[in-house]
């Protein structure tokens, strides 16, 4: 897999753009200046290279070396600092209760590992932590069939649905599945299905 998404970012262009996910983007204006946030697997780092223009404090990680590399050209581009491991979610060493959010921007993880990810990542969620999450849906696939430049994965354990995601982040948090128009880079172009949550943030969408 670390081959896979090297190969992805290896080129000068942007896989999935520069800018940041939109809806990180309008959700990130309830965020306080200065909040500790965690990017996992932030490949290319359009959204934690954002969040330090924003006056955050961004730590990334993924697999990838050369999607850091990426991360830190494109940091460097806007004069913005950033911290980026390599390395898999079970390697990273973050401390318990560190942070004060989490961004969870197509994350997909099969079945088994996607339940050890999540249990690893909310442990690194201060009490009052917050979350901002956009992945796509299972009912992307037939989209993704009719599509293929909307990307996302057409194995149904990748992808998520609202009864697993309260699992996984709980039942207190705003989930929600809604069609919306994406246009990001290379591979998220078109019209797809998503799963979006927020929780510890206000609950206007």
């Amino acid at each position: 897999m670390k081959a896979f998404w090297d190969e992805c970012y290896k080129n000068e262009e942007f896989a999935y753009g520069t800018e940041p996910n939109q809806f990180f983007k309008f959700q990130l204006k309830k965020v306080p200046e200065g909040s500790k946030i965690l990017f996992p697997a932030d490949g290319e780092g359009r959204n934690s290279v954002y969040a330090a223009t924003q006056n955050m404090n961004s730590v990334a990680f993924d697999i990838s070396t050369s999607g850091r590399e990426k991360a830190y050209k494109l940091a460097k581009t806007y004069n913005v600092n950033i911290d980026y491991q390599v390395g898999s979610f079970d390697e990273i060493k973050f401390e318990d209760k560190s942070f004060d959010g989490i961004v969870f921007s197509y994350t997909h993880f099969p079945k088994g590992v996607k339940d050890s990810f999540f249990q690893k990542m909310m442990s690194k969620l201060k009490t009052n932590g917050w979350i901002i999450f956009e992945c796509f849906s299972v009912k992307n696939i037939p989209l993704r069939e009719q599509n293929p430049k909307i990307g996302g994965p057409l194995e149904e354990e990748l992808l998520y649905t609202i009864d697993e995601l309260e699992k996984l982040i709980g039942k207190e948090a705003k989930i929600w599945e809604e069609l919306t128009e994406l246009n990001e880079g290379l591979y998220h172009v078109g019209k797809g299905c998503v799963i979006r949550a927020i929780k510890g943030l206000p609950n206007d969408q």
